[in-house]
């Protein structure tokens, strides 16, 4: 959906979208540094273990939903600054 100025308008596909790809993200990011870097240098393997993956999984989880949640939200609050303030130069 638009609005005017052809900003797109926050709706709560948006910000599922957005959750699910700052969780794949996040986790692909702390995956290569905590599991391949990190325990690489450390221990010499790579961890492929039920509890590091299920740790990661939770970590990259509350990290996605946080930063979707926050682009969500400065969305809305950026359509409702749009809706209340009128245009500057109207022509």
């Amino acid at each position: 959906m638009k609005i005017k100025n052809g900003q797109k308008k926050a709706t709560f596909t948006v910000f599922f979208l957005s959750t699910i790809y700052y969780i794949f993200c996040f986790f692909a990011f702390i995956f290569l540094v905590n599991n391949v870097i990190i325990e690489l240098i450390i221990s010499g393997e790579i961890d492929f273990s039920k509890r590091s993956l299920s740790y990661l999984s939770v970590v990259s989880l509350i990290i996605g939903i946080a930063a979707g949640a926050r682009v969500w939200i400065f969305a809305k609050i950026d359509e409702r600054k749009a809706r209340k303030s009128p245009p500057s130069d109207p022509q």
